[in-house]
């Protein structure tokens, strides 16, 4: 592989460490944008090189969450963070079944940009709805296993895990900053679940190279955009990136 490859490659974790968090779908953009740039024809399992570029971002999660991580560890006990953990596995349980039976009828999906487009524009709406829609406040446990269902579907590229989990849980009156943060721990055991699912196809060969380079950059650019989201969370304009998305979503229908 080219020179030209490895700045693909490095472009492709640009757009993963910035949609992976942005509420924009990562596996929307890199499935359209590993069309236009013909990637998926020159590597064997593009799957893989997904994996890589969020393992990147998972990275960037871990680090950008690292003192909540400890807290949760390592005064798990306490009733703050037992409530919080409990929270992160009922939401776990649907997400992980969801992944496990239907794995495969949902990464046939990669394969066709224009339903990536229209998930896209399914993201906007649900986006908007996070901003002008509240529903009557529910068990809080409850909402966490509506959240692991809408995160399980999210494996679908065009529908952001981030925008769907946090949108959800500002619907179901979680607020801003809580649903921030609950919705990226909580990817934390869903990555890493998707990783142990796909081990059995992962082959260290010569593409090695290029597989961590785009899991580093992966995770700086994912670092970058975390501690920018938080700040637009803070001011309330989550809700903007759904612009985005239905502008994105209709092109890719008419385009490509």
């Amino acid at each position: 592989m080219s020179i030209i490859f490895f700045f693909k490659i490095i472009f492709l974790s640009l757009i993963q460490g910035i949609s992976e968090f942005f509420p924009i779908s990562s596996s929307g953009h890199l499935v359209i944008f590993q069309n236009i740039l013909g990637i998926n024809t020159v590597i064997k399992d593009i799957l893989l090189y997904d994996i890589f570029l969020h393992i990147g971002t998972l990275l960037s999660v871990v680090i950008f969450f690292f003192k909540d991580l400890k807290e949760l560890t390592i005064n798990f006990y306490k009733k703050e963070n037992l409530s919080f953990i409990k929270l992160i596995i009922i939401a776990s349980i649907p997400t992980a079944l969801i992944g496990f039976f239907f794995k495969s009828q949902l990464e046939e999906l990669f394969f066709k940009p224009q339903l990536v487009g229209f998930f896209l524009v399914l993201t906007g709406i649900i986006l908007l709805f996070s901003k002008y829609i509240r529903l009557k406040k529910i068990n809080i446990y409850i909402t966490a296993f509506i959240i692991g269902v809408f995160q399980g579907f999210a494996i679908i590229p065009g529908l952001s895990r981030s925008g769907l989990t946090i949108s959800i849980a500002l619907i179901l009156f979680m607020g801003y900053e809580f649903s921030f943060r609950y919705s990226f721990i909580l990817s934390i055991p869903a990555i890493f679940g998707a990783l142990l699912l796909k081990l059995k196809d992962i082959q260290f060969n010569g593409d090695i190279v290029y597989m961590l380079t785009g899991l580093i950059f992966a995770a700086l650019f994912g670092l970058l955009t975390l501690i920018l989201l938080k700040k637009i969370m803070l001011k309330k304009k989550f809700h903007y990136f759904a612009y985005y998305c239905l502008i994105i979503g209709i092109t890719t229908i008419l385009l490509i």
